[in-house]
């Protein structure tokens, strides 16, 4: 049956996110960030049902906005113009496409949404259309709409999009609330889906309402947070998902006994998790300070490398004899693994090669460069 879901959420620096890794993995490609000289491939993927990049209309189709149909080319852009290391680089809109459509309702469903925020925002939306995966919930079908933070032209990544203004900069330009606005985004998905709905001929609808405003007496079902449930699905169950299902268990049961019970035990919940949030944020404030690696600089974590490599250089030094046993054990490990299967070994060695053939001949032609440089008492490094 069609449910109902959209949830917002953008690709920060600030969490180390990267809008290439983002557009790679959506998309089933290879994306190669030039900002970070990282690669992200994910070209292996077969539940990519249908991805497009997809502009305003007025510039759909239009040679001088070629540039955006590549994806490494267009979520570079986006890197370079993202310019603090707490940039807000993307916004992905993650919702539920109804099972009850063909594939080329799904996508045609899911276009008409992203051509909307492409049109109100100039903007650019990589929109992906992925199918349920192995073991999963067959009626799992979904969809990611990465949307630009910054409006496109000819030019180039330009300012950013209305959507994205804080509350001042709304006010002088004259807009509303941005929750209002989040607000209304959210009805207007639920309206293009019952249109998609309608026209295919189906009698279910969905609602973006919540129970309590649809004068449904029900209690919400149990929602697990994203983290918590990849985790469980890797490791079984964990003790912040046994918490969860405690307290939903509480509401169920204090619903059953009357509205009075539920306000009591809604309270206790929240005052519950707020005094934990408050003990948890003392903790957090009385530990150092870190910094997440994937906000680094290339020079940052350069640096970062040659003090871990003098930190180990020292501890080999005070333990030489230990150390070189450590890798020794290593060393066996590792050769034991690869005579295990030779063959895989060397077939996954030569899908690596074709994969990175183009960065393996750069490091190759940049070694003998250097070489031939130098022995012609010439510096080129």
């Amino acid at each position: 049956m069609a449910t109902y879901f959209l949830r917002s959420r953008h690709i920060s620096r600030a969490k180390g996110a990267r809008a290439t890794k983002a557009a790679a993995y959506r998309a089933g490609e290879r994306i190669r960030d030039e900002r970070m000289s990282e690669v992200y491939d994910y070209s292996d993927r077969r539940d990519v049902a249908y991805k497009e990049v997809v502009l305003p209309s007025d510039l759909t189709g239009r040679a001088d906005m070629a540039w955006t149909q590549n994806r490494a080319t267009l979520w570079n852009a986006v890197e370079y113009a993202g310019l603090r290391r707490n940039s807000r680089l993307a916004r992905e809109w993650l919702v539920l496409v109804p099972p009850e459509l063909t594939p080329e309702q799904r996508s045609h469903l899911v276009r008409t949404f992203a051509t909307e925020l492409a049109n109100k925002y100039r903007c650019a939306v990589d929109c992906a259309v992925h199918l349920p995966r192995p073991g999963a919930d067959p009626r799992n079908h979904h969809a990611h709409l990465l949307m630009t933070t910054r409006e496109v032209s000819p030019q180039g990544i330009g300012a950013r999009t209305t959507l994205e203004l804080c509350g001042r900069e709304r006010h002088l330009k004259g807009l509303g609330d941005s929750r209002d606005e989040y607000l209304g985004l959210r009805e207007r998905w639920a309206q293009v889906t019952n249109e998609a709905l309608r026209e295919a001929g189906l009698t279910v609808r969905v609602d973006h309402r919540s129970y309590e405003r649809q004068g449904i007496d029900r209690e919400p079902a149990l929602n697990i947070p994203e983290k918590v449930f990849y985790a469980e699905r890797k490791q079984g169950r964990s003790a912040a998902g046994d918490a969860i299902r405690a307290r939903h268990r509480e509401r169920v049961e204090a619903w059953q006994k009357g509205p009075a019970e539920l306000a009591r035990v809604l309270e206790k919940q929240k005052r519950d998790l707020k005094e934990r949030a408050l003990e948890d944020f003392k903790r957090r404030a009385a530990q150092p300070k870190r910094t997440s690696w994937s906000v680094l600089t290339r020079q940052e974590r350069n640096e970062l490398r040659r003090q871990q490599y003098q930190a180990r250089r020292a501890i080999e030094a005070q333990d030489p004899v230990g150390e070189a046993r450590r890798r020794e054990v290593a060393r066996q490990r590792y050769h034991e693994a690869r005579a295990q299967n030779p063959e895989a070994d060397r077939d996954r060695r030569r899908q690596w090669r074709s994969k990175h053939a183009d960065e393996v001949n750069q490091s190759e032609t940049l070694a003998t460069d250097v070489f031939v440089g130098c022995g012609r008492g010439v510096s080129r490094v």
